[in-house]
C-alpha cells in the first residue's frame, strides 16, 4: 500500500463513525488482497507474505468487532471463518485462487456494509480530531491540506 493511500485512510478514520470505521476496514482489507495478488504474481514473496499479514489483521479487527448474539453475527462469522482459511491456504501454497475466493466473499460483505454505513448518522469516534481541509490553491495541480485545530483540549484529561 502506498503512503499517499496510507494517508487517505487515516485521515478517513480521523472522520468516521463506528458504521463507517467497518467500512474502512473493509477497504483496507481489500487494498492489501490486491497488493498480495500483485506480489504474487511478480514473485515477490515478502511483499507477499507482508501483504498477506496486513490481511489476516484487518480480519481479525473485522472477526473481533462481530456481535456473535445473534444469528446475523454467527452467519458473518462463520464467513469471516471461511476467509481466514482461504487466506490460510494462500499463504501456504503460494497460490491466487483462495485469494479470489476470500476476495469475492469479503467484497460481497463490503458492499452489504457500505450500504449500511450510509444510513449510520451517528457522530464520528474520534470527537477531538482535527478538522482537515483540502482544496487546490496556488495553481491548477497544487493540493493544499491544511488542519484547523478549533480545540485546544485534545488527548487524555488526567
Amino acid at each position: 500500500m502506498t503512503n499517499e493511500k496510507k494517508q487517505e485512510f487515516t485521515l478517513r478514520i480521523t472522520q468516521a463513525n463506528k458504521s463507517q470505521l467497518i467500512v474502512l476496514l473493509y477497504e483496507i482489507f481489500l487494498q492489501y488482497m490486491e497488493d498480495a495478488k500483485d506480489a504474487l504474481a511478480d514473485g515477490q514473496k515478502d511483499a507477499f507474505h507482508r501483504s498477506m499479514e496486513k490481511s489476516i489483521d484487518c480480519l481479525r479487527e473485522l472477526t473481533d468487532s462481530v456481535q456473535e448474539k445473534n444469528e446475523l453475527g454467527r452467519t458473518v462469522l462463520g464467513l469471516y471463518l471461511y476467509v481466514s482459511r482461504q487466506l490460510g491456504i494462500a499463504l501456504g501454497s503460494k497460490k491466487a485462487e483462495p485469494l479470489f475466493e476470500a476476495e469475492k466473499v469479503m467484497r460481497r460483505l463490503y458492499e452489504i456494509y457500505k450500504e449500511d454505513a450510509v444510513n449510520d448518522t451517528s457522530d464520528p469516534v474520534m470527537q477531538k480530531s482535527q478538522q482537515i481541509y483540502a482544496g487546490l490553491t496556488y495553481g491548477r495541480e497544487d493540493l493544499t491540506v491544511s488542519s484547523q485545530d478549533g480545540s485546544s483540549s485534545r488527548g487524555f484529561y488526567a
